[in-house]
């Protein structure tokens, strides 16, 4: 048994069954026991998985020309926030920092959205100084006149509802104990979910069950908030409602060192937990915000944009140079760059993923207009 099992029996005793996006929000944010607050790194290739960011520093390159692009867009201001939000081991905020020169660094503010104090200790280590600063959450961040905020892979780990079909009214599902195990019991769904549920048609058929992204919504409207004029980018796996309906069990799946599974309830806090993304309801979230939404586009094509294969011709050079000289290192450092940047932009790999992008008081992504 957990630590954080201990504490999910004591929270059901005491108010009952726990409705799932509280169980999802213990399981990976309690800030002792949960799966990101415990333990070593998470992402990278030391962690569970590993994200764009960790991959390969052009990952960060590439998009500090997209949020250059903004800046120019947005009449060059003498200060450009860029908010990131969840920015995991920091890997993203080096390389966009590392990349940006000139007028535009001179203006570059970083914040960054961390609600873990023991994750935030460990950018600390690897950022420092001007231009980082942090916040605890998204709802913390002083609205900027000028900037992007930017999420790689977070939709997918706020907390979602669960809701099952029945021949009338779908029921939620909600996390109980028996005999001192976690079991899964259905209840009336919350007012709030069955709201959002029947706004964007998220009707499971009897049996299927569908996530509820409530928390999701909120996020979004506030990292709209956050900025005057601007961006606002969204990267991660999902879908439209009606696609997601199609998944009779859902979305959920769990990451742990022993590799991916169903099982939800089984060590609470030892497992990434994760939902894709339902694309119109973030859509919906950005439009109300009075932002242009573009996307979801394939991570693939956003990347190829903004020179990817600048990049890609780039490193094959500095192997071609290096070999030249002699410097068999740098040549195989190369060589595994380009690897790297491979998977960023293959169809099967993280150029799988979807970017979805919203504007206000400026033009849209190059990508949008390419």
């Amino acid at each position: 048994m957990t630590e954080l099992h201990e504490i999910l029996l004591a929270e059901i005793s005491a108010r009952g069954p726990l409705p799932f996006d509280r169980y999802m929000e213990l399981c990976l944010y309690h800030p002792d026991f949960g799966y990101y607050a415990r333990g070593p790194e998470r992402s990278g290739r030391r962690g569970d998985y590993v994200t764009s960011p960790e991959l390969d520093p052009g990952f960060g390159r590439l998009w500090a020309r997209s949020f250059e692009d903004t800046w120019v867009a947005a009449g060059r201001p003498d200060r450009f926030a860029i908010v990131e939000i969840g920015p995991g081991e920091g890997g993203f905020a080096s390389s966009v920092v590392a990349a940006a020169g000139g007028a535009f660094r001179a203006a570059l503010k970083y914040i960054l959205v961390e609600p873990l104090p023991a994750l935030e200790a460990r950018q600390r280590e690897r950022l420092d100084g001007d231009p980082y600063r942090w916040v605890d959450d998204i709802d913390a961040v002083e609205p900027v006149e000028a900037g992007a905020v930017f999420a790689n892979e977070i939709l997918d780990n706020v907390p979602v509802a669960l809701i099952e079909g029945t021949s009338s009214d779908p029921v939620e599902v909600g996390v109980a104990t028996k005999g001192g195990a976690l079991v899964e019991v259905t209840v009336a769904p919350r007012p709030e979910v069955l709201e959002l549920a029947k706004r964007f048609g998220i009707e499971p058929p009897p049996g299927f069950r569908a996530e509820v992204p409530l928390a999701v919504e909120n996020l979004v409207a506030s990292a709209a908030r956050a900025i005057g004029r601007g961006a606002v980018h969204l990267i991660d796996y999902g879908d439209t409602t009606p696609a997601l309906l199609q998944r009779p069990g859902g979305t959920l799946l769990c990451y742990s060192e022993r590799g991916a599974d169903a099982a939800l309830l089984e060590t609470p806090g030892n497992k990434d937990i994760t939902a894709h993304a339902n694309w119109d309801v973030v859509a919906a979230a950005l439009s109300r915000a009075g932002m242009y939404v573009e996307g979801p586009v394939p991570q693939q094509d956003v990347l190829q944009t903004l020179g990817a294969s600048d990049l890609f011709d780039g490193l094959r050079r500095e192997e071609r140079d290096a070999s030249a000289a002699g410097r068999g290192r740098d040549a195989i450092r190369a060589i595994s760059r380009r690897g790297a940047l491979s998977v960023l932009t293959a169809a099967h790999g993280l150029g799988a993923l979807d970017v979805m992008t919203g504007t206000k008081g400026t033009a849209p992504p190059a990508w949008a207009r390419a």
